[in-house]
């Protein structure tokens, strides 16, 4: 499920407290800032997470196994029971779904902009059948216009 910012920021607090705060409980000097932390350390960084990002990522994650992967049991379960009569990437979110659907549903969000297709040799494109250009309904190629 998507965690509150609140809870992000307490996670965030937590981490720096450990980092920087003594034993006695005074501050220490902050010789490296938070920002310089989450970078990935052949940028510089520490490799710290963000909280937010980490989770948003985490639940990008679980939606596009279940546009991979609907056959599997999570995608059986969640599809089935959220998705019987709408696509995945079409069905509206609801409050009252569970939270941990909700947040599934914001990862898609995430995901769906970004969505495309790579043709690599051809073998599983089919010109007439598949959607082109719309994800919704099916748009027929056309040749060039006749003159």
């Amino acid at each position: 499920f998507s965690l509150p910012a609140s809870l992000c920021k307490s996670i965030q607090s937590a981490q720096t407290r450990f980092w920087w705060d003594s034993k006695d409980g005074t501050r220490k000097m902050t010789w490296v800032s938070w920002s310089k932390m989450t970078k990935h350390a052949e940028q510089g960084g520490l490799g710290f997470q963000d909280v937010q990002c980490y989770n948003d990522a985490l639940l990008a994650k679980l939606s596009w196994r279940l546009i991979h992967y609907p056959d599997s049991l999570m995608g059986r379960v969640l599809l089935g029971k959220y998705c019987a009569n709408e696509s995945f990437l079409d069905i509206s979110d609801k409050t009252t779904e569970s939270h941990g659907w909700r947040g599934i549903l914001i990862g898609r969000n995430l995901i769906k902009p970004h969505i495309g297709w790579t043709v690599d040799d051809g073998k599983s494109i089919e010109l007439w059948q598949d959607h082109w250009l719309s994800t919704t309904t099916q748009l027929s190629p056309m040749g060039p216009a006749p003159e």
